[in-house]
């Protein structure tokens, strides 16, 4: 469809041409200066009408090209972002920046299929191995919330594994405390996981926040997921069930932005020696 589109404004000054010459023959052969008049309101209205037409399709083509610009620029931003976090971070627990500015790269993809209504959810999205997406990269909106994991990838598709996947299990620790435990989904309300293995003797609130605790290789530290929604200590042991409600609302996302580390391999390997 586009690409007729385009081809009709290329041509657009010829077809015109050719309108206005069988017109103009018509009113030639015509003695009535009223049909004259006729014809002359209908070739100005046509016009208008068909320059309008011209101004909004260009304004269609214009405006894709600038939200692909946007896009690229927004995955820039988010580069930075993390690099920042990161850079500050490093400043607070040492005199030295020991973590590098390029370690990380963001790759951009569009959703074109996503469930979060099943037990096992996943997402699918325009970008793939031909974009340097591969399987096991974390996966976050434009808000730095945690969305999944990278799971199959093709040339020009990925799909994810979301948070809402009864299989997933993600090392998360609370933001105040610094405890640690595990993030899983129990497959019931897309708003909200539970963190396990948290010890009772923990300082938790409602409403702190829940972040990566960055000891998985796949996700980086500091990645928000959630807040505390409420918690309760689980019977015959001693730690806390706390249910987490999450910053992303599954129901609602377009966008996805993948982080792709280049120290991630060299890291697998190593600690696959151990």
């Amino acid at each position: 469809m586009s690409r007729i589109l385009q081809i009709l404004i290329k041509n657009h000054v010829f077809l015109l041409f050719f309108f206005l010459a069988i017109v103009s023959l018509k009113m030639i052969t015509s003695n009535s200066f009223v049909a004259e008049s006729h014809y002359s309101k209908k070739i100005t209205e046509i016009r208008s009408k068909f320059f309008l037409k011209e101004k909004l399709i260009t304004e269609y083509f214009s405006l894709r090209s600038k939200n692909i610009n946007l896009n690229q620029s927004n995955q820039e931003l988010f580069k930075k972002n993390i690099q920042l976090n990161n850079q500050i971070k490093s400043l607070m627990n040492s005199e030295k920046i020991q973590i590098s500015t390029d370690s990380i790269n963001i790759i951009q993809g569009k959703i074109i299929k996503n469930s979060w209504n099943k037990k096992k959810n996943y997402i699918t999205i325009t970008s793939g191995s031909i974009d340097s997406v591969k399987s096991n990269m974390g996966v976050i909106d434009s808000n730095n919330h945690l969305i999944g994991i990278t799971h199959t990838i093709s040339n020009n598709f990925s799909t994810i594994i979301s948070l809402l996947h009864i299989d997933l299990m993600i090392s998360a620790k609370i933001n105040n405390s610094g405890h640690y435990g595990t993030l899983s989904w129990d497959g019931r309300n897309p708003k909200v996981m539970q963190l396990h293995d948290i010890p009772k003797h923990a300082n938790i609130k409602k409403g702190d926040t829940i972040i990566t605790s960055g000891y998985s290789n796949i996700l980086p530290e500091d990645i928000k997921i959630g807040k505390v929604l409420n918690y309760e200590n689980e019977k015959n042991t001693n730690f806390l069930n706390i249910c987490v409600d999450l910053f992303v609302d599954f129901t609602n996302i377009e966008f996805v932005y993948i982080i792709d580390s280049k120290f991630q391999s060299e890291r697998e390997i190593l600690e696959k020696n151990l």
